[in-house]
């Protein structure tokens, strides 16, 4: 149970009131979703269906909703179109490929004008602007149609009124004074009245959505209207609300980001909330990541996988996406230090401290590098002191504190050249976690469609990857963020890479031998890096089980170990699958419990199988007598 509260100033974490169940919500008001009773780690919070999704949905229909979307822009508005039409026909792919491929296409096909373009500092923002466009033919498609394939209606008054009730920047300050609004509401206000002005260039004149643009564009003089400035005043919702594949809601959409969230949200489409009803539906779940209080406020993550980065990373995808920076716990900085077992700061962002371990120059010595030791008992055993950076945005806000030895490294520091060095190594980290941060944010976006290339395209990436991990690795060390992010995206390419290369064993025995060789090497260092990534999320102090972010790497590790056949590697599996057995009951759909319960059973079966061979002897026949 849950109940909607108002915030009575701006900053969400401030002093706020009860809302009715049936109030009338203000759109430029702050509301939080609260727990009106306890609930622990697991369970299921509600339930809930979009009010709409603006986007090509992944249904039968969607062939011919995509096409009815394409046909509200003009048709120079889209590339390759044509070659992308002959390509599926010539590769004969089946529905399911071809809805994929239209709506990945859809998005990056859609060409956005060059002086539009030169208006956006950043990728990030052209890859929203695309998705805000596709979201405006759809809502237009949607509002030509009026209904769904049920044959009820989908945009009714009720609905729309709905939808304009979440929180959005008030238009009125559009286009005059909006001096009281902070930078990053002016910059949603306009990215969308950028959108608005696109839609202008790239719609049909005959389409649905060419009419919307014009009733925004008339709103003052147009009386027929009930809802001024709708198409403004939808980008602006689905900017600020919309969740994966431009769903909205009436309620989820209200939950709060936090970077230290209690609850996730989870696909309820195959019935594993419990509710025969959501097998057929689009229905979403929110659960508790951990125990909540009665009177707490229920947050959720709006970062994906940055929830695991650092301060400025984080911050930059939330003013880019969301269009607010973020004042949780974690991004607040403490005055000071006040307890050395829990330094305050950016733990994502931690480097081995340059007092500590001075450097020669711009990279770490090799042993402070890799931090072999860090996990070793031995008491002289080398151990690397790690310092914290302040959350800042800027390297000069990020001075680094260090547990150890108690001193504080700052960006510009007055006084020695030694001082300096030490200095110097805030900039270095800083200008690493840029670079990475465009590299996996730019990463697999385009590619060929032929395997050939494909497979090279494979490799090149991993190169790339590579080379960015020395740099990461030599300049931030073994614990920093960067690290582990870029250690995973290289080991979804191995996992990837190990089923392909075990169905190729017993084809050619002469080189087998060999790739079991590499194949076992590889697998070591994905279990190695794999380890050391929970090791950096527990390190955290995540109100999260380290699971939800490394569930599938551990899964793809534990098939593959199981995939080898040999008892050993079964036990080794079982013993990773077991690390997220109870995260699997709790928040993993039920497909992939059975999975789970596979590969464990796998072991089981293996090890019944042993004991059973064992078992033939004198002794254990005496003991099947008695």
């Amino acid at each position: 149970m849950t109940e909607v509260r108002e915030f009575l100033t701006n900053q969400l974490n401030g002093s706020c009131k009860s809302i009715p169940p049936n109030a009338v919500f203000r759109h430029d008001h702050q509301y939080g979703l609260f727990a009106s009773k306890s609930y622990e780690e697991g369970d299921i919070i509600f339930e809930e269906s979009p009010l709409v999704i603006l986007s090509p949905s992944l249904t039968t229909s969607s062939l011919e909703s995509s096409e009815k979307i394409k046909r509200q822009f003009l048709k120079s508005s889209f590339a390759s179109s044509n070659k992308e039409a002959k390509k599926t026909k010539a590769t004969g792919k089946d529905d399911e490929e071809k809805v994929h491929s239209t709506q990945s296409s859809l998005l990056r096909d859609l060409i956005i004008p060059s002086a539009t373009k030169s208006q956006l500092a950043y990728e990030a923002q052209i890859h929203k602007l695309r998705g805000m466009l596709l979201a405006a033919a759809s809502y237009a498609v949607l509002d030509q149609n009026r209904k769904s394939e049920d044959g009820n209606a989908i945009l009714t008054t009720e609905t729309k009124q709905k939808i304009f009730e979440l929180y959005h920047p008030p238009v009125s300050n559009s286009g005059g004074d909006d001096g009281d609004l902070d930078d990053e509401t002016k910059n949603a206000i306009k990215l969308a009245q950028l959108a608005v002005q696109t839609c202008n260039e790239l719609s049909d004149p005959q389409s649905n959505l060419r009419a919307l643009v014009d009733r925004n564009n008339n709103a003052d003089a147009d009386h027929s209207n009930s809802i001024k400035h709708e198409l403004l005043r939808l980008l602006l919702v689905y900017s600020c609300n919309a969740f994966e594949g431009g769903r909205i809601y009436h309620k989820l959409s209200r939950v709060n980001h936090s970077c230290n969230p209690n609850s996730v949200v989870s696909a309820g489409g195959d019935g594993s909330s419990g509710n025969d009803s959501s097998k057929s539906q689009d229905i979403s779940v929110l659960r508790a990541a951990c125990r909540i209080e009665v009177g707490e406020e229920i947050t959720i993550s709006y970062l994906g996988k940055y929830l695991y980065a650092g301060f400025p990373i984080r911050q930059k995808n939330l003013t880019v996406n969301k269009h607010f920076n973020c004042q949780c716990d974690r991004c607040i900085n403490a005055t000071e230090a006040e307890d050395d077992k829990k330094p305050r700061g950016d733990l994502a962002s931690r480097i081995p401290c340059p007092i500590c371990h001075p450097r020669t120059g711009r990279f770490l010595d090799e042993d402070v590098m890799f931090d072999d030791d860090a996990d070793s008992d031995d008491p002289h055993a080398f151990k690397v002191c790690y310092a914290v950076p302040q959350n800042g945005m800027t390297a000069e806000e990020r001075n680094l504190y260090c547990p150890s030895c108690k001193g504080t490294t700052f960006a510009n520091p007055d006084g020695s050249i030694r001082k300096k060095k030490q200095g110097m190594s805030i900039k270095y980290m800083h200008v690493a976690e840029e670079k990475v941060y465009e590299r996996l944010a730019g990463n697999g976006t385009g590619g060929s469609d032929d395997k050939a290339s494909q497979d090279e395209d494979v490799h090149t990436e991993r190169d790339i990857d590579q080379q960015f991990l020395q740099m990461a690795t030599s300049t931030c060390g073994s614990q920093h963020w960067t690290v582990h992010f870029l250690n995973l995206s290289i080991m979804e390419e191995s996992l990837a890479s190990f089923h392909s290369t075990l169905m190729t064993i017993g084809e050619n025995p002469e080189e087998d031998v060999e790739t079991m060789e590499d194949l076992f090497t590889d697998i070591a260092e994905v279990a190695d890096g794999l380890q050391r990534a929970y090791t950096f999320a527990s390190s955290l102090q995540l109100k999260l089980d380290p699971a939800h972010w490394l569930f599938d790497y551990t899964v793809g590790l534990a098939r593959t170990l199981v995939g080898l056949g040999d008892e050993k590697s079964q036990k080794y599996g079982a013993d990773w699958i077991t690390r997220v057995e109870n995260y699997a009951q709790k928040f993993e759909a039920q497909d992939m419990q059975k999975v789970v319960k596979a590969i464990k059973d796998a072991w089981n079966r293996g090890q019944k199988h042993s004991d059973e061979k064992e078992g033939d002897g004198p002794d254990r026949k005496r003991r099947k007598n008695h």
